[in-house]
């Protein structure tokens, strides 16, 4: 059975996506690029910010995929701008960055490194390993409990069926990805099992609406 592609990186910059896959595509990494922005933009001002470009790759290729972008910000480290933002950053801010690195580019991890060492502070690579399994376990916590999102559910399962089916079905199945391109459930396994209720409710009292329909008019 074929693996999946995952979204590796989120863009609403169209080029930088396309430089992202071509990238990986050079360096024999099977990728795919996805255009998932609102197809109809309701205010007529086609704002970049609502567009959403997604470069996917197979899970297993994650690692390998960061340690490519990372032997390429090497390369940049040496012409960085000295007036460049995350010099001013304190200690603390610059652990941070290498703590989270998912949420930052890999110029900025390499180079929050770089900074912390020349003001004498170490950090090693066992250190960064703890980092990102610690932030792994972190992301894998499922998300707060959606409760407005789930009351709204259950409401709309009696006012309008169809739309309460796509919460629950949602709600049961949303995924999110790690940075180790592993797949978890989002929510809670209460929050799931609400989920399916409301699926079940909402499949339940469609058929009900669809048969009463059917005989009313027929």
């Amino acid at each position: 059975m074929a693996t999946d592609f995952v979204t590796f990186r989120r863009f609403n910059d169209q080029a930088a996506a396309i430089e992202l896959a071509e990238i990986f595509k050079e360096n024999n990494m099977a990728v795919e690029l996805e255009d998932v922005s609102a197809n109809f933009d309701i205010t007529f001002a086609n704002n970049e910010i609502d567009k959403d470009y997604r470069v996917k790759l197979k899970p297993e290729d994650f690692e390998a995929a960061n340690s490519l972008l990372q032997q390429l910000a090497i390369k940049d480290l040496a012409d960085i701008d000295p007036d460049y933002y995350i010099f001013d950053f304190s200690n603390d801010e610059l652990k941070e960055i290498i703590e989270k690195q998912d949420e930052w580019s890999s110029l900025d991890f390499l180079l929050a490194q770089k900074i912390l060492r020349e003001r004498g502070v170490d950090i090693n690579i066992e250190q960064i390993q703890a980092f990102k399994l610690k932030r792994i376990d972190e992301l894998a916590e499922p998300d707060k409990s959606p409760k407005s999102l789930i009351t709204a559910g259950y409401i709309l399962a009696f006012i309008c069926a169809p739309v309460a089916i796509l919460i629950g079905t949602y709600l049961r199945n949303h995924k999110k990805t790690l940075p180790n391109g592993e797949r978890v459930f989002g929510y809670s396994t209460a929050d799931r099992a609400q989920g399916e209720r409301i699926l079940i409710i909402g499949v339940f009292l469609l058929i009900v609406l669809v048969a009463y329909r059917f005989v009313k008019y027929t």
